[in-house]
């Protein structure tokens, strides 16, 4: 005579999960969901504007300090692990790319721009030579911790090395005279003057701030990037200059004609 065996099974509920995936063997994976939207503006360190902190950032190291990333959940206290019985260990959290740094977003960078020494590479002993460096806000899309994001690069500051050991830090990355609509040989908050004859090697190197968008609005990167610009050579000659009654036009062969 067979006996059959009857087994009674208790289910004990379970929290519904909204992240499943079919893995076609019959079971389930967790989905890692993005994080949520946040406030961009929490982002930019010390409660500032986007525009304060840019300013700020072109000459203080501090204001790029890492930050933390608001609304994270509190760890329970040992008190509260003693009383209470263990919960279920949550689902992985998502990669917050709002958590990334510099160092993880320079593979972005946009390549050294060059700098152009006015007029034409030559300059005139005791008389501004022009520089202007070619540098823009960057924007490029790419991945943070396995998230899309975008990531902008913005130039803050400009220091600038003439080459005979006189260096200049700016805000601005120069303007030409012709943009300026001033004479050659005009001063401006990027020129230098060389006060010998020679060829000098001119560069500049540039320090950038980033920011990144996953979707819920752009964020601040801690940290700043330096670029530096390949050189340039100056040729810097000793003009004698000297009173005449006319001109070369009038009097070819005068001095200096």
């Amino acid at each position: 005579m067979a006996i059959e065996a009857t087994r009674t099974e208790t289910t004990t509920p379970r929290a519904p999960s909204r992240n499943t995936n079919n893995n076609g063997g019959g079971g389930s994976a967790p989905i890692l969901a993005p994080p949520p939207p946040r406030d961009p503006n929490a982002y930019y360190p010390g409660g500032r504007t986007r525009d304060q902190w840019l300013a700020d950032c072109a000459f203080d190291l501090a204001c790029t300090a890492p930050i933390t990333a608001p609304g994270s959940a509190p760890l329970p206290s040992t008190e509260q692990a003693d009383q209470e019985p263990a919960e279920p260990a949550p689902a992985p959290a998502a990669p917050d790319p709002t958590t990334a740094t510099i160092d993880d977003v320079a593979q972005f960078a946009p390549a050294p721009p060059g700098v152009v020494g006015e007029p034409d590479g030559f300059g005139v002993v005791g008389m501004p030579t022009n520089f202007v460096v070619g540098a823009t806000e960057h924007t490029v899309d790419g991945e943070i911790f396995d998230v899309p994001v975008t990531v902008r690069f913005t130039p803050v500051s400009f220091l600038f090395d003439y080459g005979d050991g006189a260096t200049r830090e700016t805000t601005t990355p120069g303007t030409s005279w012709q943009d300026l609509d001033v004479p050659q040989f005009t001063a401006t908050d990027t020129s230098h003057s060389y006060a010998e004859p020679g060829e000098y090697e001119a560069s500049a190197t540039i320090r950038y701030v980033a920011e990144a968008d996953a979707g819920g609005g752009w964020f601040a990167v801690p940290g700043i990037l330096e670029i530096d610009t390949p050189t340039t050579v100056i040729r810097v000659v000793d003009v004698d200059t000297a009173l005449v009654e006319q001109t070369c036009d009038e009097d070819p062969g005068g001095p200096g004609c």
